[in-house]
């Protein structure tokens, strides 16, 4: 069980440089109005350029910078992003269970130049989508029982968008208005097998990891990701005895990575790096969960 790798889309800030009109004398009203128009239409393109945000995939450590319009100058199905804010509420949308912290066995995957980690807003539900072509019979249940105890943890609501054809992929847009609407790609969750997702080969049983976005003020959040399972060691897992629990662990321990935990090397954890005996979040994760589930609100993305 591995965390994916945390794409993030950096936002490179572009100010704005101010325009003066060249002084003339005895313009006709005609040229007056001309220069008029074109310091509107200067004035919009550098606002566009200033509130500009920008999406951008780092995989595996690289990195690379693509421009994208801000929302609003290009019309829907030409923008690289969603407009911001949308369902983002004024107040959080639920509360974590743990509301004291009595542990620190817990990290997280990215943290911010303030050293707060990088989360998913509270304030507005986490949309996912299952692709379960592969997936082993009667694991439906297992999944919304790990989703349950994973919300209740971190206190993030989680929404169910229907299955999906979709496949995993260390390229997955985060924005993919053609398959999902205007509005950020929800969370994928997808049976699959090391044919489909080589990390998943060995002892490798599922992956989880999100994708954020960075503003040019410096804010980041997490706005999706994915969560990756190895149907056939499923399968496996599932004939033995037991098997329901560990097969919940496994996929809640992947929704740990999803919205931010990190591997621990407390045994005792559900979060720690190798199979163990551990079936349930236990102090030192619901403490992580419970800080990743209340991280700032913001309708600026």
């Amino acid at each position: 069980m591995e965390p994916d790798e945390t794409p993030q889309w950096p936002r490179p800030y572009s100010a704005p440089r101010p325009y003066t009109a060249p002084r003339r004398t005895g313009l006709k009203h005609s040229s007056l109005a001309a220069i008029a128009f074109l310091l509107f239409i200067i004035t919009l393109v550098l606002a566009g350029a200033y509130f500009s945000r920008e999406l951008d995939v780092f995989p595996q450590g690289s990195s690379s910078y693509t421009p994208v319009p801000r929302p609003g100058l290009l019309p829907f199905g030409q923008r690289h992003e969603p407009p911001p804010g949308q369902e983002e509420a004024d107040a959080p949308l639920g509360r974590p269970a743990l509301e004291s912290w009595i542990s620190d066995s817990y990290e997280f995957l990215a943290v911010k130049a303030d050293g707060s980690p990088l989360t998913y807003s509270p304030c507005r539900p986490i949309h996912y989508v299952v692709n379960q072509e592969q997936a082993p019979p009667g694991v439906e249940a297992i999944l919304e029982e790990a989703i349950r105890r994973t919300s209740r943890a971190s206190g993030l609501q989680f929404i169910f968008d229907g299955t999906t054809q979709e496949l995993p992929s260390d390229e997955r847009p985060g924005y993919q208005p053609g398959s999902y609407g205007d509005r950020w790609a929800p969370v994928l969750i997808a049976w699959a097998n090391p044919q489909l997702v080589p990390r998943l080969s060995g002892q490798t049983v599922g992956l989880g990891g999100s994708s954020a976005i960075s503003l040019s003020n410096g804010f980041k959040a997490y706005v999706t990701g994915t969560v990756s399972l190895d149907a056939p060691q499923f399968e496996d897992v599932l004939a033995e005895r037991g098997g329901r629990q560990v097969a919940t662990a496994v996929i809640m321990h992947e929704l740990g990575h999803l919205l931010g935990l990190d591997h621990v090397n407390d045994p005792g954890q559900l979060m720690y790096d190798e199979a163990s005996n551990v079936r349930d979040f236990e102090d030192g994760d619901l403490a992580g969960l419970a800080i990743l589930g209340t991280g700032p609100c913001s309708k600026l993305y």
